[in-house]
Order: C-alpha cells, then structure tokens, then sequence
C-alpha cells in the first residue's frame, strides 16, 4: 500500500525547491483528479508566504468530447476555481481549446480530410498537443522553465515505463519533454497501482467538494485513462470514457456504447453518426480519386507525355478528401443531429465553425451559392444562413456575369476572389490577403486543368 502522506511530502519537496512555475494536466480522470487534489491539499496547508509559485491546471476541451464527460469536467473546473478563491491559492484554471482553423468540423467537412484512422490520425495534433503547446511555451518564455505534473503511471504498460525511464533525470524524479526545451515532466504518481488511486480518492474528500464516488461511476471494468496530452504517443480517446465522442481510430467507440448502455440512450444518434463517419472512410465513392498534392504531379506528368504511377499504403491506393457532396452529407447529418440534442444544451458544432467551412468550400472551388444550398430541411436553428453565409450580399450576380462574359474570365473565380476580400474586409492590416487570393486561383486552375486533362 503506498503511503499518501509520503508521495505529498514529496510533492512539498519539490514545490518549495525552486521558482518554476508547475501546470498539472487535467483530463478529469481518476490519475488526474488525484494529483491535482494532493497539490491542493499540499497548498492550502503551506504558510502564506511559501506559496510562491503559481499552479496551473490545464484541461484539454477538443469541442467533440463526449457531452457527458464535457459537462462534468466544465463544472469541475468552475468548483475548483470558486474554491481557490475562497482559499486564496496560487492557482490558475484553464480549459484550452483548439484554434478556429483547426477544429475537428474546419478539417473534417471544411478541408475534406478523412476520418482519422491509426495511419492517419490528424486530430490530435490539432485539438489537443498544438493548444497545450502553445500555452507551456508561453509559460516558459516568462520563466524560463516549467515542470509539467501528469498522473501518468508505470503499472499502466511497458511502453510508458520505458519511455519514464528514458528521459529520467538522475536524483530526481523529473524527466526531459521529447520536444519543449525549457519543460520537464514530473509523474508524483510512477510507482502506485490503480487501486493505490481509488483508495486515496475514496478514503480523502474532495478539497472543492465534488464527491469522488461520482467520478468511479464514469468508469466501467476494462476502461483506459485517457491522459493530458504532451507528445503523439497517446491512446486513441474512442477506448476511453475520457475522449471524443468521433473517435474514428478505434474499431469500435466504447465510450459511447458504455454511457448508453447505462441508460444515456439519448447518445445513440451520435453513436450512429460516428459509425458512419468511420463507415464512409475508405469508401471510393465517399472520396475524391486523387489527393491535392498528387492532381499537381498528376498534370504535370501528364503534360511532359510521362506515366503517373499514385501512390500507394499497404497495397492500396491512397484517395484524396472527401468530395464536396459528402462533406455537405456530413454537415447535414450534423446540423440534424444538432437539433435533435439542442434540448439539453449541447453544442456539436458552432455557428463559427459553419461560417468558417463554407469559407473553406469557397476557396477550394466548391459551386454552391451559398451554404443554404446544401440543406433540404427548413429549420437550421442558431445557423441562419443570413447571418453566417460568407457569400451573402457580396455583390450582383447577374452584373458581374455581364462583366466577366464580356472580359472571358470565369464568373466563378471571380466571385470567389471578392468572397476573399469580403472576408478580410474588416481587418485594418489584412495580412496574408495575396497569399488567399493566390490559393483560390491556383485551386482554380488546377481544377480547369484536371477536367482538360482528365485527371
């Protein structure tokens, strides 16, 4: 049995030996939620004038983690925060979220790209290693350095222990980050046992007052924890009660199928939504022939009268993103889905995020006037289409095809170039303006070019 007491002086120890700043990653699991509750304990019995150093507690929100576990880490974080307030701790609560242009709907339906897959798993770079990132890097252009806290343990698996052991520092328990200079790991929780954890949690009360017998029930036997994200080696989320409810990289999504086994069948329309998106992934039909990249050499071989040979994984050919059609399926699923769960206050996508992926379809070419085109139902609750449509009131239609007509220049590049100005129209230093306008073109031609040449 591991002696609590002991890991906590430790933890003490380590806290008073220097004045770099600590970040604790929260994913709202078992090992996370019992280290950030020994720092707090840690803390609030210090002197006032030991507590030197701020703490920050950092929790990863992808904006596609599942609903139920969304809602409860969202209402952790607000306990530890009025909590810290009452006892006057240096310690900071931040939930990170992707960028815009890197959402999971921008890059999936906006961009095409295919439901992630263990070959090509996309998203976690995006969603959660980019935003923390970001953060600690920041922190460590202030300090210098920073010591990273994850509940990360040896009993887990032989991968983890080698990896611990690689980057281990000799008379103390810190280890070197794989890729951030100036950031080192510190797992208090190496040598205890899954059981080591539940004990503590179960026999010392939560110090923000969140019973921890509410957190056992999230987890069922066999599930993995899903740790706060500092390198790419992580699990898969979809074989976790503490991932995303789009999973595509696992065969099937546990997490999902768990929570509804135990009643939440409100979740089996996302469930079936997600089924299909890893359905639909290596479908021919679902995707387009040839990626971006390859239409290029594709054209150019053609042109010098070689032979294109694709390229291929594991014997297959590589396809390139989804179609345009599908991308407007999927919106349209989402947006139905997105209704059926709007009674309980859920959001699966935001009205920015809709704006921001017909932005996209423009630039790549896509032929609809507007993204009201793509949907055959009435209602589209908080997606008004006058409000989040890029390509609303931009300009007449019928003067610019008269103009473009008399001219021989293409109607529809145009008006995709004037959708780019548009878009930019409200910065006062429109930085990166050419660099759009030059993609929309060269989008344009390679597209004229593939219909010529029939690629």
């Amino acid at each position: 049995m591991i002696n609590y007491y002991k890991t906590i002086r430790e933890i003490q120890h380590l806290y008073l030996n220097d004045n770099r700043p600590w970040i604790i990653g929260f994913s709202g699991g078992k090992d996370s939620t019992c280290v950030t509750q020994m720092v707090y304990y840690m803390l609030n019995n210090l002197p006032l004038e030991k507590r030197k150093k701020w703490v920050h507690v950092l929790s990863s929100d992808t904006l596609v983690e599942s609903p139920v576990i969304q809602n409860r880490i969202k209402n952790v974080c607000r306990k530890i925060e009025i909590q810290v307030r009452k006892d006057n701790l240096p310690i900071k609560v931040k939930i990170l979220r992707p960028k815009l242009d890197d959402t999971f709907w921008v890059n999936l339906i906006g961009r095409g790209y295919p439901s992630p897959n263990r070959w090509f798993r996309w998203c976690t770079d995006r969603l959660k290693i980019i935003p923390m990132t970001k953060y600690i890097t920041e922190q460590v252009k202030e300090n210098g350095e920073v010591i990273i806290l994850l509940g990360i343990r040896k009993s887990e698996g032989g991968t983890r222990t080698q990896t611990m052991k690689k980057y281990e520092i000799e008379d103390f328990r810190l280890r070197k980050h794989t890729t951030m200079q100036g950031a080192y790991i510190y797992a208090p929780l190496e040598n205890w046992k899954e059981s080591d954890v539940w004990s503590y949690l179960l026999e010392v009360p939560s110090p923000w007052r969140e019973n921890n017998k509410n957190l056992a029930k999230f987890y069922r036997k066999g599930d993995d924890e899903i740790q706060f994200i500092v390198d790419k080696n992580s699990l898969p989320s979809g074989g976790s009660r503490f991932g995303c409810w789009v999973c595509t990289v696992v065969e099937r999504d546990r997490s999902l199928e768990g929570f509804i086994e135990q009643g939440e069948s409100w979740l089996e329309p996302l469930l079936k939504f997600r089924n299909w998106l890893k359905e639909i992934r290596n479908e021919r039909a679902y995707r387009e022939d040839t990626r971006k990249n390859d239409k290029k050499k594709k054209i150019v071989a053609k042109r010098l009268g070689r032979k294109y040979i694709p390229p291929e994984h594991r014997g297959h050919k590589i396809l390139g993103p989804f179609t345009f059609e599908t991308r407007h399926e999927i919106l349209r699923r989402l947006i139905k889905l997105q209704e059926q769960v709007a009674i309980r206050e859920i959001s699966l996508v935001s009205p920015e995020e809709v704006k921001a992926i017909e932005t996209i379809w423009i630039y790549e070419g896509d032929n609809i006037s507007s993204i009201a085109d793509v949907f055959k139902f009435p209602k589209m609750s908080d997606f008004t289409v006058s409000d989040y449509s890029a390509r609303n009131s931009v300009f007449d239609l019928d003067q610019l095809s008269t103009i473009c007509n008399k001219n021989r220049i293409p109607a529809c590049l145009i008006e995709q170039l004037l959708i780019v100005e548009k878009d930019l129209s409200h910065l006062s230093r429109r930085n990166g303006i050419y660099d759009r306008l030059e993609k929309v073109i060269e989008e344009h031609v390679i597209n004229e070019m593939s219909a010529k040449n029939g690629v």
